[in-house]
């Protein structure tokens, strides 16, 4: 037992040595990028802060309204929308370098920029006729996730290996008159509602085989109530006695999170949901 008690001993002071030599793990540095407008006392000029730091992407031209931003390597990624007095066109920046994805419609919309390898994806949507026709473009190429015959939106796109994923509404069932949260993988619409109140799915994220979306639907009471579906099953992350939205969804090892706001006596109150909590 005291040769035992011994070697427990020597064998504490042997890892604590090496624990005290161990050399520390190299700094990481994490950078923060954000996009959106500041006004400027003439226009909104839309900016790319990079940990804090604003740079100009409309350098004075009035009219562009970045929605989404997506960094990769070396190479920053912008989508929205700019208007020229003439037309409103759908874009993607490459480091502050604009490229045309619509030809002037003026109801068109960028919501959401995510790149895979050297494929860049976008999604949004398009109006030619009386309806939104819910779109995602890959490589400035569109594809249409609807036809045309009922109003649809993308607002956010998300590319798992070779699924392409994307979260939006669909005014897609003939009984309803309200949108449905909706998730299209490779083209093919997935339903998160079923139409007996209006939602949107704002926000997606696949994390391993899970597909986790953020947004919101209407109750009996007339308030929306801010969701996150797993797999198409939904946690509420607000009561509904204060209509709410979540407009974000982000996945973190075991750790869920979203972003919205909520509806007080007070006003708007920006919330982070971790956990439904």
């Amino acid at each position: 037992m005291k040769k035992l008690l011994i070697y427990l001993f020597i064998s504490a002071i042997i890892v604590s040595c090496k624990k005290d030599n161990e050399a520390a793990p190299p700094l990481v540095t994490t950078d923060i990028y954000v996009v959106g407008t500041e006004f400027n006392g003439t226009i909104y000029d839309a900016k790319i802060w990079k940990n804090g730091v604003a740079t100009s992407l409309s350098n004075g031209t009035p009219g562009l309204q970045p929605s989404s931003i997506f960094v990769s390597g070396q190479d920053v990624y912008v989508t929205g929308t700019e208007y020229n007095g003439t037309g409103r066109f759908a874009k993607v920046w490459k480091n502050g370098v604009g490229t045309n994805l619509t030809n002037g419609s003026l109801g068109v919309e960028a919501n959401s920029i995510f790149v895979s390898g050297q494929d860049v994806y976008v999604a949004g949507y398009d109006r030619t006729g009386a309806y939104r026709i819910a779109k995602v473009w890959k490589n400035g190429v569109a594809t249409n996730l609807t036809d045309g015959s009922k109003d649809a939106v993308a607002n956010s796109v998300f590319v798992s290996g070779a699924d392409v994923y994307v979260a939006g509404t669909n005014y897609n069932i003939p009984s309803s008159s309200n949108g449905v949260a909706t998730v299209w993988k490779n083209g093919v619409a997935i339903n998160l509602t079923n139409g007996t109140y209006t939602a949107e799915a704002n926000s997606i994220i696949i994390m391993g085989q899970d597909v986790y979306v953020a947004g919101y639907e209407r109750n009996l009471a007339t308030n929306y109530v801010a969701k996150v579906w797993k797999n198409g099953v939904a946690t509420n992350l607000t009561d509904g006695i204060n209509s709410g939205k979540a407009r974000s969804v982000f996945v973190l090892g075991a750790d869920v999170y979203a972003a919205g706001f909520e509806e007080t006596i007070l006003g708007s109150k920006a919330i982070i949901w971790k956990n439904g909590v």
